[in-house]
């Protein structure tokens, strides 16, 4: 396990919520992959393009995404990291505020970029 691959993940990780807390398409764009798989947690699949477009065109406006946990493995070429999110974000229904549990994987480079992302609401005891 490299301590480099999972620091410099969990940095892209951080990066990411914090572009996505502030709906800043042009640091978010460059921290996700191009063939990106993205499932939310209410079943909806999107790619890169779809995502992007939905923040830019304000359909869909985070107001918060932060970590709560996350457990962080590197494997070959790549990080996973399972997790459980808070968020808020504005959507064409409404104010959304869930808890997350997801599972993120990062292609291994200087700068790790999102390529799989599925979340689920997190069950509530």
């Amino acid at each position: 396990m490299s301590k480099t691959s999972i620091s410099r993940t969990v940095e892209s990780e951080e990066a990411r919520f914090a572009a996505l807390s502030a709906n800043d398409i042009e640091t978010l764009d460059p921290l996700l992959e191009e063939d990106l798989h993205y499932v939310h947690a209410n079943g909806l699949v999107e790619n890169k393009v779809e995502f992007l477009r939905k923040i830019r065109s304000g359909e869909r406006r985070y107001r918060r995404f932060s970590s709560r946990s996350r457990k962080v493995l590197h494997e070959g070429g790549f990080t996973f990291v399972f997790g459980e999110a808070e968020i808020e974000v504005f959507t064409t229904r409404g104010l959304v505020q869930n808890v997350l549990v997801y599972t993120a994987i990062y292609r291994d480079t200087a700068h790790p970029k999102l390529k799989a992302w599925h979340a689920a609401k997190a069950f509530a005891i």
